[in-house]
């Protein structure tokens, strides 16, 4: 597992995610706060990239079918880079949310290819474990960046934060482009027993390996149920990260004024989730994925519709460096709901790249990307009209219901779809096994 390939992608995504995340707990307050803008404009300057994600991210997973992922994760970094340094010089939130469009073209880029990227790698029976590791450059990422730039904005501003981004983003691109191996000059990984033998196994197209039409692959249960979870988990998270930190500012909330207890929330539920997924993706490959994604979810779900029920008990606190005040039942909360999640984001990761083999790696991670975008986008936007109507606790309830629903949803679809989430199914299988 530990081969060139994989260790400068994982290097990559953990900076680049870093970056990214950064400004989660800064947008929606800098447009709100700094720029005046509407509930509307302060959900697109969270999930804007979302849009160009929707379109882009299943073109750009046929064509790393065709010509081969490398290219198109360079080309997303840098595009990224040039959407953070646009905040810089953005003065309405109308130009703040067409560089978060922009941003959304590389990530259309940058998610799916580099998971079709480790999902070749992976041998059969070892999705779990390295959709796993990968998963903490992910998710460990995206846990350190809220953290990082809630206290940048805190101690500096909102600039700080954003030219910080810029530059993890464009360094993340040049350690791509230098160190990532073409993935069609090296031979891939076989069977599960060189999970630790093979240093230089890297990711090439399989010629066994078909690129089915979208229309044939979202007529396979198998594809819709997994499809339809990343849009409904991809609402989820759109709808309470994009009003946590409000949630956490705003007097009708926990009235903190703490965008550092928003980082922290955040990334106290990414971390944790990243330092178990190793051991809960080994585990993904020795038992049934379908049902540690339901288990998961479920427990998320709940999680999230108890963070407005939970007492808002304050305490301040100096740990961090600067008087920080905190609300410990919400974090314990946020923590729970990353212990969940630990569980089901391998399984789910896993099955996609069982998938994938049957129907295009790149065209299957395209759709994931799709899918949740298309959830994270029409969540946030749901999630302000509901803060509109109900206030803003009701946006955490409706979160924790959409989880549930989502769990539920899955399950069924899964079960007319057996074989295609069994840890044993092998890589070789025709178009009609696909459309079973």
């Amino acid at each position: 597992m530990l081969s060139r390939p994989f260790v400068v992608l994982w290097i990559s995504m953990l900076v680049a995610m870093a970056g990214i995340s950064m400004v989660s707990p800064l947008l929606p307050v800098h447009v709100q706060d700094d720029l005046g803008g509407p509930p509307l404009a302060v959900a697109l300057s969270f999930s804007g990239l979302s849009i160009a994600q929707i379109i882009g991210a299943p073109f750009v997973g046929r064509f790393g079918d065709l010509f081969g992922p490398k290219r198109f994760i360079v080309i997303g970094f840098l595009i990224y880079s040039v959407g953070a340094m646009g905040y810089l010089f953005a003065p309405t939130w109308e130009l703040v949310i067409c560089f978060r469009v922009l941003s959304g073209v590389g990530a259309a880029a940058v998610f799916p290819m580099s998971l079709a990227y480790i999902g070749r790698m992976s041998p059969p029976g070892g999705e779990g474990r390295y959709m796993g590791w990968f998963a903490v450059a992910q998710t460990g990422g995206f846990g350190i960046g809220p953290l990082f730039g809630g206290g940048l904005r805190d101690a500096f501003g909102s600039d700080a934060a954003f030219a910080t981004m810029a530059l993890l983003l464009g360094g993340a691109a040049l350690l791509t482009l230098v160190g990532l191996p073409s993935e069609r000059s090296l031979r891939p990984v076989q069977d599960a027993s060189a999970l630790d033998t093979a240093e230089d196994a890297t990711p090439i197209m399989p010629r066994g390996e078909v690129a089915v039409p979208y229309r044939v692959l979202l007529r396979d249960p198998a594809v819709l149920g997994a499809t339809l979870l990343v849009l409904l988990l991809g609402a989820s998270w759109g709808s309470a990260a994009a009003w946590l930190a409000v949630f956490v500012i705003d007097p009708q909330g926990l009235g903190t004024n703490s965008a550092l207890f928003a980082g922290v929330l955040l990334s106290s539920r990414q971390l944790l989730s990243a330092t178990l997924q190793p051991f809960t993706g080994a585990l993904a490959d020795r038992t049934n994925r379908v049902a540690l994604v339901a288990v998961g979810l479920v427990i998320s779900g709940a999680a999230q519709f108890a963070i407005p029920l939970v007492p808002r008990s304050l305490v301040d606190t100096s740990i961090l460096g600067p008087a920080m005040t905190m609300a410990p039942w919400v974090l314990a909360a946020m923590l729970v709901a990353g212990l969940a999640e630990s569980l089901a984001t391998p399984a789910q990761q896993a099955i996609f790249v069982q998938i994938g083999r049957r129907g295009g790696m790149g065209s299957l991670m395209g759709l994931n990307a799709m899918g949740n975008a298309t959830g994270f986008l029409g969540g946030s936007l749901i999630g302000a009209f509901v803060k509109d109507a109900l206030g803003i606790d009701a946006v955490f309830s409706m979160a924790g219901i959409v989880t549930i629903g989502g769990a539920g949803i899955f399950v069924v679809l899964m079960g007319r779809a057996a074989a295609a989430s069994a840890d044993s199914t092998p890589p070789r299988t025709d178009r009609a096994e696909l459309l079973r």
